[in-house]
C-alpha cells in the first residue's frame, strides 16, 4: 500500500492543524532521568524540540474556540482568553471537536454527580487533566454544574509541561474572568515545587508524566490524603505521544489510587495502518515529528480494553467516537437535530471516518467487592468469519498529476455512436465520464473522460465524445441514471451547491446530439437522493426515493416519466418508509416468472435519518406503474440471514450503509454493495464489496468480494470508497473513478486512478484470472452552464455567402501579394485574415531542416515540449504533459512521428518574459527576417516564437494580440473562425481555449452540423507563406506534411497600449483590461441576486434580462 500524499484543502475542507501532543518533551531522556549533565548542544536541541511539541497546542485550542463560539452561544466563553483571534473552522472540524469535547464533558459530569461510583460521596472528587494544554475544563464544569462543584468536595488539577503550565498560569492571573472563578488563590509557589498555582477549586502542576513519583507528591500536596479522594483522570489525545511503556505506566499508576476513573481519548487503527484515512493520519503526525506511539500497540478497541483490564481497572467501557455519536448516553435525537441548526453539515463520510479512528475508554478501579469486569460479547469480526469469501480480479490504472481527482460526482459509461466510417469506428472507444463534483479546490464545472484501452499499442481515443454549450451548473451529490443505454440517454437530477442550496433542475444527456437537454424539474430541490432506472435500459423511466432538501429529509417516492415528469407515488401496505437520504437503491431485472406488466421490484437500504444516524432499514420495494398517473409503491422489511438475533444485528450493520453504491447483478435478485460508511464502526476492507441475494423476505450476504491484483507492476494502492463514482459495465465489471475524503485535520486523500473489479458471471470463480482492460484519463471537458443557445438569425450577407442549414461551408482565406507597408496597414484596419505570398523571410526557408536546427540550437539545449496522448491536443483537458528534453532528442522524435509540439518560451525568464527569437535562439535569428512590407509588425513587436510540431493539432483558441504566422518548413492547415462565432464554439467564461475538436467535426458528415452556426475559414501554408491573424480570431492548426512543421509566430500590438491589461502576459493572449474588469462586474451583479429572499426563478429572470441587454449592446442596438 502506498501512503498517499497530502493535498491542498478542498472546498469545505479544514484548515491545516494538528492534535495536541503535550506531555513528553522529546524522545531523549531529561538530564535528571539519566543522572548526568547533557552533552554540549543537547540542551538547546531538546528545548527546541519541546517548543515544537508545545506549539501544537495552539491549533487545537483554535478549533475548540471555534466550537465554543458557534456551538455554545449562550454559555460563558473561556477559550477566548487563550486564543487571540477567532477563526471559524470548517464544519467537519467543528463537528469533530464538538463531539470530542462533549463526550469528555458527559463522562466528567457523571463523575461529578456521583453516578459512576458507589463509594462514600463525602470523599473529595478530583478531576486531573493529563496534558491539559490550554483546555478550560475546570471553568466549564464550574459554570455548567455549580451544584456539583463545591470547593470542599471537588478540585480540578491541570498537568502539563512546566513551560506551558507557566504560560497558562500567567493567563489565568491576568484575566479576571478566569481568576474570579477561584477562592483562596496562591500563586507565589516555591520555585522547586511542581505545583505552580493553587486555590480551593483548582491547581496547576508542571510535571513530566514519566516522573510519576514527582507527580504523586505534587498531587498529594494539592489534594491532601489521596485515600480520601476519588479521582477521574482525563487524557484527551495526550499520552499517546509518550513512549508506550511510559503511557502504560501512567494508566497502571492511576489505578492504584483507590477509587479512580480514567477517560482516555486517542487514535486507533481499526482496519490497520494501510487504511487510507489511517495512512494519511500517521503520515501527518510523522511529518510533524509527533508520532503516535501507542496506536500500533493498541490499534483496536479490544486491544484498548485489554490494555486497561490488565493494569488494574475493574470495569472498562469503550466506544469509538462514531459509536458515541449514536449513543443516547451522550447525545439524544434532539441533541443531534439541534446541531443541524448550528451550521449546515454534509461531511458525513469524513465525519464517520474520523470518528471511527478515535476511541473513548472509560475505566473504573474500585475497592468495592461488587466491581466486576463485564463479559465480552461476540463482536462483528467473529460473526464475519463465517461469511464466505470470493476472490475477484482487480486492476488499478493510475492517472498522472491531479487528473481524475473529484469527489461526489456521478459517472456514466457511453459507447460511441455508430459510424459509416469503419476505420474510424474501429478507433472510437467507449468512454467513462465522471460528471461534476468536488475537486481539489472547489466544485467542478466539468467532467473527466476516461477511455478504455483494449491492449498494448492500441490507439483508441475519445474525440467522438463532446458536449455542446448549455447544461447544468456546477454541483455535487447529484444522481446520474441510465435511462436508455442503447440510445445513450442519461438523466441527471438534483444535487447541491452548499448543504443549504439544493437544486431541482434535471437534464438529459443525449449522446447522439452531444447535448444536455433540460427536462422536467423535481417538485422540490434534492441532493443525496436515491435513483434507479426501471425495467432495464429501454424503459426510459426511473424511481426516486428520499433525499435531502430545504425542508429537511424528503419522505416521498417519485417516478420519472419522459412525458409527464416526476409523478408522486402512493405508499401502500402496512410498512411506512423512514425518510432517509444517502441510501442505496437498485431495481431487479424482471425474471421469466414475472407476469405483471408495469410492476418492478428492488432493494432500498441504509441512509441517514434526520437525527443524523444511519438507519437500520433494509427494505424490498414493489412499484406498480400500470396506472401512469397514480403509481403505487409497497415496502417490505427484510431480514438478514444469520445464526442468531445478535449475529443478524451485526450483519445488518454491515449492509445498511450511507453513501454506498448498489448494483442489481445477474438475472436473479442478486445485488452488489460497494463502499460507503456504516453505523458505529469503520467498514472493514473485507466488507467493502459484498455480493448478496434476495430470497423472499430474506437477504443473504453470499460472499465477501476480495481482490486479486492483476496489475503487472506491484500491488494496487488501496482505494477509499467514499465520494466515489462507480458503474457496472455490460461485461460484468465495476469501474470506480474519483473518490477520497478530507481526513479531518490531517490532509485530503484522493484516489489517484481508475479501479476495475472483474465480477464472476455465473457465480463461479472463472473470471478471477482474467486480464482486465486498462482505462486512461483522456481529457477533461468543460460543461458550459445554461440552456443551449437557439440558432442565431443569419445576416443577409451571410445568407448571400451560401450559408445553408445543417452545415458550414468553409471559406478559403484569400492569398495576396503584399506590395508595401501601406498595403499591410490597410489589411490590418480591415481586420480579416489574409495569406501573403512571395515575401522574403531570409535563408530560414532554405536552411531550416531538423539537422540544421539541432546544429545551430545545440544538441544538448534543454527545451520544454508538449507530449500528447492523442493527435488532438486539448488545453482544458490537459491530454498532454510538459516534458523537458534535449533539443536533439526532440528533433529525432519529431522525425520519427511522435506526437510532440514545441512552443518556445523565453530562455532566461520563461514565466516572466515573452519569447523572443533573437534572444532565445541567437544562432537561428539571423536566418529569419521580417520583410520591409511588415515593418509595422517590427515597430510594435511583442514576441517572436519558434514553433516546431509533430503530428498533433493545436487546440482551438484565440489570441488577443494580432500576429503573423510565418511558415518555414513543412506545411500546415489552419482553420479560423471570426470573433462573433465565439458563442458557438464552447469557450467557457474567461477561457481563451476550447475543447472542441474542429478537424474531427469537419471530417465527420454526421457531426459537421455541430458547426452549422459558425463561419470557418481555412488556409494551407507552405514554406514562405505568411498568415495574418487578426486579434480574437479563433483558430486551430494541424500539420499536413509527414516531416511536421516549423514556423515563427510574431505577435505585435495593434491597439493603444492602455487597452491591454497591465501586468504579466507571456503568451500575448491575456484579455483586455476592460474585459477583465467586466467579468468582475458580472460577478458582482450576479452576487447581488444571491439573496435567500429572492426565488431562483426571479433571479434567473432578471439575470437573463441583463444578459439580453448586454447582447443588444454587443450587436450595436441602442
Amino acid at each position: 500500500m502506498t501512503v498517499p500524499h497530502l493535498e491542498p484543502a478542498a472546498e469545505g475542507s479544514p484548515l491545516a492543524e494538528t492534535e495536541t501532543p503535550r506531555l513528553t518533551k522529546s524522545k531523549k531522556k531529561s538530564p535528571s532521568s539519566t543522572g548526568g549533565a547533557p552533552q554540549p548542544g543537547a540542551k538547546s536541541k531538546k528545548l527546541a524540540q519541546d517548543d515544537q511539541v508545545m506549539a501544537t497546542n495552539n491549533s487545537s485550542i483554535v478549533s475548540k474556540r471555534s466550537v465554543e463560539k458557534f456551538y455554545y452561544p449562550n454559555e460563558t466563553h473561556y477559550f477566548r482568553f487563550f486564543v487571540k483571534k477567532l477563526q471559524r473552522r470548517a464544519p467537519l472540524i467543528n463537528r469533530g471537536y464538538h463531539l470530542r469535547l462533549h463526550v469528555i464533558d458527559v463522562l466528567v459530569r457523571d463523575f461529578l454527580r456521583g453516578s459512576g461510583s458507589k463509594t462514600d460521596k463525602k470523599k473529595k472528587k478530583v478531576v486531573v487533566n493529563l496534558g491539559c494544554g490550554s483546555d478550560v475544563l475546570p471553568w466549564q464544569c464550574l459554570h455548567r454544574y455549580p451544584e456539583h462543584c463545591q470547593a470542599d468536595l471537588v478540585k480540578f488539577v491541570d498537568v502539563d509541561f512546566p513551560d506551558l503550565i507557566q504560560r497558562k498560569k500567567q493567563t489565568v492571573l491576568s484575566t479576571p474572568e478566569l481568576l474570579g472563578a477561584f477562592t483562596g488563590v496562591q500563586s507565589n509557589m516555591p520555585s522547586t515545587s511542581p505545583v505552580v498555582f493553587e486555590s480551593d477549586q483548582y491547581a496547576q502542576i508542571g510535571c513530566d508524566l514519566r516522573e510519576l513519583d514527582k507527580l504523586q507528591t505534587a498531587l498529594t500536596a494539592t489534594v491532601g490524603d489521596v485515600s480520601e479522594c476519588e479521582f477521574i483522570f482525563v487524557a484527551e489525545v495526550s499520552i499517546t505521544y509518550m513512549e508506550t511503556v511510559g503511557a502504560d505506566n501512567v494508566i497502571k499508576w492511576a489505578s492504584t489510587l483507590g477509587n479512580s476513573e480514567f477517560v482516555l481519548l486517542e487514535q486507533i487503527l481499526p482496519d490497520g495502518p494501510e487504511h487510507p484515512f489511517a495512512a494519511t493520519m500517521l503520515s501527518h503526525f510523522n511529518k510533524l515529528n509527533t508520532q503516535l506511539k501507542s496506536v500500533h500497540t493498541y490499534p483496536t478497541v479490544e486491544d484498548q480494553r485489554k490494555r486497561f483490564s490488565s493494569r488494574g481497572w475493574n470495569t472498562v467501557d469503550i466506544w469509538t467516537l462514531w459509536q458515541t455519536w449514536a449513543d443516547e448516553r451522550f447525545l439524544s435525537d434532539s441533541d443531534r437535530r439541534r446541531l443541524e441548526s448550528v451550521e449546515a453539515f454534509d461531511e458525513w463520510e469524513e465525519f464517520a471516518l474520523f470518528a471511527s479512528h478515535y476511541c473513548v475508554v472509560h475505566a473504573r478501579a474500585s475497592t468495592s467487592a461488587d466491581a466486576v469486569v463485564p463479559a465480552e460479547t461476540k463482536i462483528l469480526k467473529d460473526v464475519k468469519a463465517s461469511l464466505e469469501t470470493k476472490e475477484i480480479a482487480f486492476r488499478f490504472d493510475e492517472c498522472s498529476g491531479l487528473r481524475g481527482q473529484r469527489r461526489f460526482g456521478a459517472a456514466m459509461q457511453m459507447s460511441p455512436p455508430k459510424s459509416d466510417n469503419d476505420e474510424r469506428q474501429a478507433h472510437d472507444a467507449p468512454v467513462l465520464v465522471n460528471v461534476m463534483g468536488l475537486g481539489t479546490k472547489s466544485r467542478l464545472q466539468s467532467c473527466d473522460v476516461f477511455t478504455r484501452q483494449k491492449g498494448e499499442g492500441s490507439d483508441h481515443d475519445s474525440s467522438w465524445f463532446s458536449l455542446n454549450e448549455g447544461g447544468p451548473t456546477t454541483r455535487m451529490c447529484h444522481s446520474l441514471t441510465e435511462l436508455d443505454g442503447k440510445q445513450g440517454k442519461y438523466l441527471l437530477s438534483g444535487g447541491r451547491d452548499s448543504p443549504v442550496k439544493a437544486y431541482k433542475d434535471c437534464w438529459i444527456v443525449d449522446k447522439a446530439a452531444s447535448t444536455w437537454k433540460r427536462t422536467h424539474d423535481l417538485p422540490t430541490p434534492l441532493y443525496r437522493h436515491s435513483v434507479t432506472a426501471l425495467g432495464g435500459e429501454k424503459s426510459g423511466q426511473a424511481l426516486l426515493i428520499g433525499g435531502k432538501g430545504p425542508e429537511g429529509v424528503f419522505g416521498g417516492c417519485l417516478v420519472y416519466q419522459p412525458e409527464n415528469g416526476w409523478v408522486s407515488c402512493e405508499v401502500i401496505g402496512e410498512h411506512q418508509l423512514k425518510p432517509v437520504y444517502g441510501a442505496m437503491i437498485c431495481c431487479f431485472s424482471p425474471g421469466p416468472e414475472s407476469s405483471k406488466a408495469g410492476v418492478f421490484t428492488g432493494l432500498y437500504a441504509g441512509g441517514l435519518l434526520d437525527e443524523g444516524i444511519i438507519a437500520d432499514q433494509i427494505l424490498g420495494w414493489e412499484l406498480n406503474i400500470s396506472n401512469a398517473e397514480k403509481p403505487t409503491i409497497k415496502f417490505t422489511p427484510l431480514q438478514v440471514s444469520a445464526g442468531s438475533p445478535n449475529e443478524e444485528s451485526l450483519l445488518r450493520r454491515v449492509l445498511a450503509r450511507f453513501g454506498a453504491s448498489c448494483f442489481a447483478y445477474g438475472n436473479r435478485k442478486d445485488f452488489i454493495v460497494l463502499g460507503g460508511v456504516v453505523a458505529e464502526h469503520l467498514l472493514d476492507h473485507t466488507d467493502e464489496a459484498l455480493l448478496c441475494a434476495l430470497d423472499g423476505k430474506n437477504v443473504q450476504i453470499t460472499h465477501r468480494l476480495v481482490v486479486k491484483d492483476t496489475t503487472a507492476e506491484g500491488s494496487v494502492p488501496r482505494p477509499l470508497l467514499t465520494g466515489h463514482s462507480a458503474v457496472l459495465t455490460p461485461e460484468s465489471r465495476i469501474v470506480i473513478v474519483g473518490g477520497g475524503a478530507t481526513c479531518f485535520s490531517m490532509g485530503t486523500f484522493w484516489n489517484k486512478g481508475v479501479y476495475t473489479l472483474g465480477l464472476p458471471s455465473d457465480g463461479s470463480n472463472s473470471e478471477t484470472s482474467q486480464t482486465l482492460p486498462s482505462w486512461v484519463h483522456e481529457k477533461t471537458v468543460d460543461i458550459i452552464p445554461g440552456q443551449p443557445r437557439p440558432p442565431r438569425a443569419l445576416a443577409a450577407s451571410e445568407a448571400d455567402d451560401g450559408k445553408r442549414a445543417g452545415k458550414s461551408d468553409i471559406k478559403s482565406i484569400p492569398r495576396v501579394k503584399l506590395e508595401s507597408k501601406e498595403d499591410f496597414s490597410r489589411i490590418l484596419r480591415e481586420g480579416k485574415p489574409v495569406v501573403f505570398e512571395g515575401l522574403d523571410l531570409g535563408s530560414c526557408t532554405r536552411n531550416w531542416t531538423p539537422p540544421y536546427l539541432v546544429e545551430k540550437v545545440g544538441a544538448d539545449r534543454k527545451v520544454v515540449i508538449h507530449e500528447s496522448t492523442s493527435q488532438a491536443m486539448d488545453f482544458n483537458a490537459k491530454n498532454f504533459r510538459y516534458v523537458t528534453t534535449e533539443f536533439a532528442d526532440f528533433g529525432r522524435r519529431v522525425e520519427k512521428g511522435d506526437r510532440l509540439y514545441l512552443r518556445a518560451l523565453s530562455n532566461d525568464s520563461p514565466t516572466e518574459k515573452p519569447a523572443m527569437l533573437s534572444e532565445d535562439f541567437p544562432a537561428l535569428a539571423p536566418d529569419f527576417v521580417l520583410p520591409p512590407e511588415l515593418s509595422l509588425v517590427d515597430e510594435n513587436l511583442f514576441s517572436s516564437v519558434l514553433r516546431v510540431s509533430g503530428p498533433v493539432n493545436m487546440w482551438l483558441h484565440y489570441d488577443v494580440m494580432a500576429n503573423v504566422y510565418c511558415q518555414i518548413g513543412g506545411s500546415k492547415r489552419l482553420v479560423l473562425f471570426p470573433p462573433s462565432d465565439v458563442e458557438h464554439l464552447g469557450f467557457a467564461p474567461g477561457a481563451s481555449s476550447s475543447s472542441i475538436d474542429v478537424f474531427t467535426l469537419l471530417n465527420s458528415p454526421k457531426d459537421s452540423d455541430r458547426l452549422s452556426q459558425t463561419h470557418p475559414h481555412e488556409a494551407t501554408l507552405s514554406p514562405g507563406d505568411v498568415l495574418f491573424l487578426p486579434p480574437l480570431w479563433l483558430h486551430t492548426a494541424t500539420p499536413t506534411s509527414d516531416s511536421g512543421s516549423i514556423a515563427v509566430n510574431v505577435f505585435f500590438r495593434d491597439l493603444d497600449t492602455g487597452a491591454y491589461a497591465s501586468g504579466r502576459d507571456v503568451y500575448g493572449n491575456r484579455d483586455l483590461a476592460a474585459y477583465e474588469k467586466g467579468r468582475q462586474d458580472v460577478a458582482r451583479i450576479a452576487n447581488s441576486f444571491n439573496n435567500k429572499k429572492i426565488p431562483d426563478e426571479v433571479r434567473q429572470f432578471y439575470l437573463l434580462r441583463l444578459a439580453d441587454e448586454l447582447r443588444r449592446k454587443a450587436l450595436g442596438y441602442s
